[in-house]
């Protein structure tokens, strides 16, 4: 198939340059409430959701201090407030419309939203329970920010995440956009890589904003990072996860 080819060959010509989708959030935000209502693809990210608040009822009973990356509109802040007896919750994003909407969402009593690049020094401590959901794949090299995110776990903390995988990244954008969208959505990802390695890596742009691998890779990758994986849930599309340090 035209996309699967122009994919393959867009990811070849990027080898060595990590997505950076920084102005690209910065200046909106996901909208995970409308895609949980897509004709097609609602299931699977109404069972990501159940996976995730099954993760924090059942590995979050011990949190005192919940560091959330990425908390976009704050739908797993909300779940973290409600499913973790944590007496703090901090939460990150580059996105000011995103963390407007998360302010009304969640509802806690010690609750620190903060504005801020995944990469920067934000002043952030590091907590017993670290969250990052649906944005590993959006925040650079996925070994890279994983690294990162276990440098914020305590000793004998938690990690929990998930990834959006290439197992069936096409049949996936085929569901949500189209035929005709996908191919020329990913004709656009094709261009922006030729022009990136042209440029040396110093041109970004919005159509290089994603990262994906295959749920064996990060797998392993977990592995290699963290003391112990605890439980991993392997969905079509999404692999969730949770770690200990």
């Amino acid at each position: 198939m035209i996309a699967e080819m122009l994919a393959r060959s867009g990811r070849t010509v990027l080898r060595g340059i990590p997505p950076n989708g920084t102005r690209y959030w910065a200046a909106r935000y996901w909208d995970r409430e409308a895609a949980e209502r897509h004709q097609v693809l609602s299931p699977e990210f109404l069972s990501q959701k159940e996976t995730i608040a099954r993760f924090l009822r059942e590995y979050g009973t011990g949190a005192k201090h919940v560091l959330e990356f990425a908390c976009g509109t704050g739908e797993f802040t909300a779940l973290a407030a409600e499913l973790t007896p944590a007496a703090q919750i901090t939460a990150l994003d580059v996105s000011e419309q995103g963390l407007k909407l998360a302010r009304g969402r969640v509802k806690h009593d010690n609750l620190r939203l903060v504005c801020g690049d995944f990469w920067a020094d934000n002043g952030l401590a590091p907590a017993d329970l670290v969250m990052c959901i649906d944005a590993i794949h959006h925040l650079g090299d996925i070994r890279e920010v994983l690294t990162r995110l276990r440098s914020f776990v305590l000793p004998g903390g938690t990690f929990i995440g998930n990834l959006w995988t290439a197992d069936h990244f096409h049949e996936f954008q085929r569901k949500r956009y189209g035929t005709i969208a996908h191919l020329r959505r990913t004709a656009a990802f094709f261009s922006t890589a030729v022009l990136m390695r042209a440029s040396g890596g110093r041109l970004r742009t919005g159509a290089y904003r994603t990262q994906l691998i295959h749920s064996d890779e990060a797998l392993a990758i977990l592995r290699s990072l963290f003391g112990s994986v605890i439980e991993v849930r392997k969905d079509r599309y999404f692999i969730a996860f949770v770690c200990e340090v």
